[in-house]
């Protein structure tokens, strides 16, 4: 008896692993997410047995070989989730309270391509050869091994990744936590914008459907180094159609002889909490019909032909004209006015004021 049991759990544990392992065909119930940035999106966090038990419906898309796990394949979540030197971050606890939160006929999966200390230049298929010629020649390599293991290429990496994602399930929404080492870049939200719109555009990506989610650095108030830079972090999302803010407020820095740059297990619990509970938010708000959207009930639009007008907006509001690649067709402000001309097709309008979003709409211009 004790031996039919055995084989009873050896069979059953063969069938959960090709469950998660093969090749999965298209399947909406599969919802899929793709992240990168650096060092805190990667996780610095020690990895312990605990964070080996994992829920089945939580999954990751592997982003580079890793022991006997192949990259380009699913397998059950198991730390790490991005290159080999990983350890916990906000990605780990994202995905299981999305698992956890979301009806069981979901699987979640991620996706991981992160590596510590480096610009977004990185990520930027236009700068990143020069990028690496630059870092390398002044001596700056110790990241390279996990460069390596992403196929010298994080770009294309997370772009290859990202199409077969699209081909086995749906992608939900994109994480982003990186730049502390651009602290010093004055137009690094563009350079962030330019890969975003670069991203959305070579993956065919609908920027209604697909949020861009986007954390702040460990705050001033607990000691973080860079916690001045949050406003820049603001700001980089105010320029991104359907970004949105992940606060970083009373996650605990690491102390790491004086400096707190990283989170510790606690702070990127939180983080990841936050990740999810907006994303788990939005997917409720995407649930409702597109055609002029908003979460505020108290601002409406209404468009006649080509001219746009906003209602219940305070006085000194503005409204962003953005393409569903991200890119910026022109700025009314007021109550609105006449579309420009590049506008056609569909289209966002992103209403704020004194720097703080207010409404999204998404409409068709003929």
């Amino acid at each position: 008896m004790k031996i039919r049991r055995t084989l009873i759990a050896q069979v059953l544990s063969i069938v959960l692993w090709l469950s998660v392992t093969v090749c999965f065909a298209q399947n909406p119930n599969l919802h899929i997410y793709l992240a990168f940035g650096q060092s805190n999106m990667s996780g610095v966090a020690p990895i312990t047995k605990e964070d080996f038990i994992h829920n089945p419906r939580f999954l990751v898309l592997r982003s580079v070989n890793l022991s006997s796990q192949k990259m380009g394949k699913f397998y059950m979540a198991t730390p790490p989730l991005g290159n080999s030197g990983a350890g916990i971050g906000p990605l780990d606890f994202f995905g299981r309270a999305m698992a956890d939160s979301l009806p069981d006929s979901i699987r979640v999966a991620v996706v991981n391509v992160s590596i510590g200390g480096q610009s977004i230049d990185l990520f930027d298929k236009d700068r990143y050869q020069e990028y690496l010629k630059r870092s390398l020649k002044e001596g700056d390599s110790w990241w390279e091994p996990y460069l390596k293991e992403y196929g010298g290429n994080l770009y294309q990496r997370l772009v290859d990744l990202g199409k077969i994602a699209k081909r086995q399930g749906v992608i939900k929404g994109i994480l982003f936590h990186q730049g502390e080492a651009d602290a010093l870049r004055e137009d690094w939200p563009t350079r962030v914008r330019k890969v975003y719109r670069d991203l959305m555009a070579d993956l065919k990506l609908d920027s209604t459907k697909v949020p861009f989610l986007m954390g702040e650095f460990v705050t001033s108030e607990m000691g973080g180094q860079m916690g001045w830079r949050n406003p820049t972090v603001e700001r980089t999302v105010e320029m991104i159609p359907n970004a949105h803010l992940i606060s970083a407020k009373g996650c605990p820095g690491l102390n790491e002889n004086g400096i707190y740059l990283h989170f510790t297990r606690e702070g990127y619990e939180m983080l990841g909490r936050r990740y999810a509970d907006t994303m788990l938010r939005l997917l409720g708000e995407y649930s409702e019909p597109r055609k002029g959207l908003s979460f505020n009930e108290y601002i409406s639009m209404q468009q006649t032909g080509r001219h746009f007008s906003i209602f219940g907006a305070p006085a000194n509001a503005r409204i962003k004209l953005f393409d569903l690649q991200g890119n910026v067709l022109g700025v009314l402000v007021g109550k609105g006015g006449e579309l420009p001309p590049n506008a056609c097709g569909r289209t966002i309008a992103v209403v704020e004021s004194r720097r703080r979003i207010l409404a999204r709409f998404v409409f068709d211009v003929d």
